[in-house]
Order: structure tokens, then C-alpha cells, then sequence
């Protein structure tokens, strides 16, 4: 059916039409490419506890112990680890999700705030110099920015082309593999933004950071936290947030403080702040580990 807007405006029309195809071939590339990954299960939470169903979405249950939501049927290691590559999981997947691809997210993350509250989280709790770890580092819009301050500066992707595109486009040290099954020195911050949700793992992540991390160091990491103690009582869970986060191919959790605390806690890491946030989705866990922890005591 012709409108009239068509006749008028046909280069609008035109753009219009060709991103709509162009969506339609990435959904229907992204299908093809989450249909082919080979499923795990996953019978209790991280802390131990039995999983109840969650009637708003199968895949997902929740946690009789700590509330978390947990991703029964998450997508084996060795098909993450092929997901999260340039071109399917940055590029494709950007694009069918509206994100903006790796070569627009430094930019973006300049401008939309989150890079100014991390800094206002490491002035807060880390130190002024020293060793910075970022896990998930993407672009690593951040750590170049920390290393133009100062610090001595190391990221770790996952995918090997990502980990090649973001060295030479920041000419940082990027040290591809999957952590915690990377070998890496010791720092005095560790950071992880919109990392832990998608790990399989999450305890030997936190036990890795604390390994890698010098007594007294600093962790700082961001994921989806629901916390009830914060007014985050909503149905269904994160609100207008819930489809998009309670994505069964990405995200294996969807955490609450008292998951986050028992894991930090048997990682043997002191709580420094679990209450601040960039904002809905993207809450701050602080972690520091004790100069003297309970690990080498026994020791």
C-alpha cells in the first residue's frame, strides 16, 4: 500500500525500508545462530540452592536460598566463547538489540555517564596508581582513559578478534581468553562491567579476582542486581527492564545483593559498598580483599 508520506518524502521512505530489511536479516541471522548453540543445565544456584520454576519464563529459576534468578538451559562455554566475537556478538547482536556496534561504544559510553560514576567509585575505593585489571574490557573506553592518568593498564576479552581489534585501536595490552582461565599478574584493582551475568562460574570468577588481586587491592564490578531492600519490588522483575534483561542466551544471572553477598563472602572479600548503582541494571558491587585474609591465616 502506497501512503502519501511515501510520494513525499521518498528518501525517507527509502532509508525507512532498508533498515527494516536490514533488521529483519539480522534477526534472522541471530535465530540461526542461537538455535545452533548446544544447551547445559543447571539444577541449583551458585550458593548451593534448589531452583523453584519462574513462571514468567522458563528458562530461567529462582533460588529458594538467595532469590537469584538462574539460567537453567545456559549455552555451553565452548559456543559463548564463538558467540562473543566481533562480528556475531558486537556487531549482529548490537544491531538487532538497537546497541550501538564496538566502533561507536567509546564514544557512547563517554557520553552517557558511565564512565564518570566508575571513576567516582575508583576515587572512592582504589588507589591512586597501580595496576588496573579490567575483565570484558569490549572497547576499553575506560581503561584508556585510566591508563592516560596514570595507571598501568590490562584488559581481558574473551574473543581473540575482539582482543586483536581492541589493541590496535588503543594500543593496550588486551589479553585474549576466558577468565578465570587466563594467566594474568598481580594488580590493585580488578575491575568487570556487565561481565558477571554472562559467566558460567561465578564463584571461580570472584575466587580468580581475589587470587589475582595484591592484599588490600580493590574490586569493582556492575551487573543486573534486583534488591529488594532498595524498593526493587516490581512484577515482573525489573520492570520495563525484564525482557531485555532476562535474555536466556547472555544472561545466565540476574542477581540479588544476598547471592552477591554469600559469593564475595566464601571468596573471601570484604563488602565495601553493594548499595550504589549507574543506574536500573547496571548495580556497583565494592570489594576489597583484607590485607590479611582469612586465607592466609589458615595458611
Amino acid at each position: 500500500m502506497i501512503r502519501l508520506e511515501h510520494v513525499l518524502h521518498p528518501g525517507r521512505s527509502a532509508w525507512s525500508l532498508c533498515r527494516r530489511a536490514k533488521l529483519s536479516l539480522y534477526r534472522l541471522l541471530a535465530a540461526n545462530q542461537v538455535r545452533r548453540m548446544r544447551r547445559e543445565q543447571r539444577i541449583s544456584c551458585s550458593c548451593g540452592g534448589e531452583l523453584l520454576p519462574f513462571k514468567r519464563h522458563r528458562s530461567y529459576g529462582v533460588c529458594v536460598n538467595c532469590g537469584c534468578y538462574v539460567n537453567r538451559y545456559p549455552p555451553c562455554l565452548h559456543d559463548l566463547k564463538r558467540f562473543y566475537s566481533l562480528d556475531r556478538y558486537w556487531g549482529r547482536w548490537m544491531q538487532l538489540k538497537g546497541a550501538p556496534t564496538i566502533e561507536f561504544r567509546t564514544a557512547n559510553d563517554l557520553k552517557d555517564g558511565r564512565i564518570d560514576c566508575w571513576f567516582s567509585l575508583l576515587q572512592r575505593f582504589g588507589p591512586p596508581t597501580g595496576r588496573v585489571i579490567e575483565v570484558g574490557c569490549g572497547h576499553a573506553a575506560f581503561l584508556g582513559e585510566l591508563s592516560r592518568r596514570g595507571y598501568d593498564c590490562i584488559g581481558v576479552e574473551i574473543g581473540q578478534d575482539v582482543s586483536e581489534w581492541t589493541r590496535r585501536h588503543t594500543a593496550l595490552r588486551i589479553i585474549p581468553g576466558a577468565f578465570p582461565d587466563v594467566e594474568l599478574p598481580e594488580c590493585d584493582i580488578f575491575l568487570a562491567f556487565d561481565v558477571l551475568e554472562h559467566v558460567h562460574d561465578p564463584a571461580a570468577f570472584l575466587q580468580k579476582a581475589h587470587a589475582i588481586l595484591k592484599p588490600g587491592g580493590t574490586a569493582i564490578l556492575q551487573q543486573p542486581t534486583i534488591r529488594p531492600e532498595q524498593g526493587y519490588v516490581l512484577d515482573p522483575p525489573l520492570g520495563e527492564d525484564f525482557e531485555r534483561m532476562f535474555d536466556d542466551v547472555e544472561h545466565l544471572w540476574i542477581f540479588t545483593n544476598a547471592n552477591l553477598r554469600i559469593l564475595a563472602k566464601s571468596s573471601g572479600f570484604q563488602i565495601l559498598d553493594d548499595q550504589s548503582r549507574w543506574r536500573q541494571c547496571h548495580e556497583i558491587l565494592v570489594l576489597r580483599r583484607p590485607v590479611e585474609s582469612r586465607w592466609e591465616r589458615n595458611s
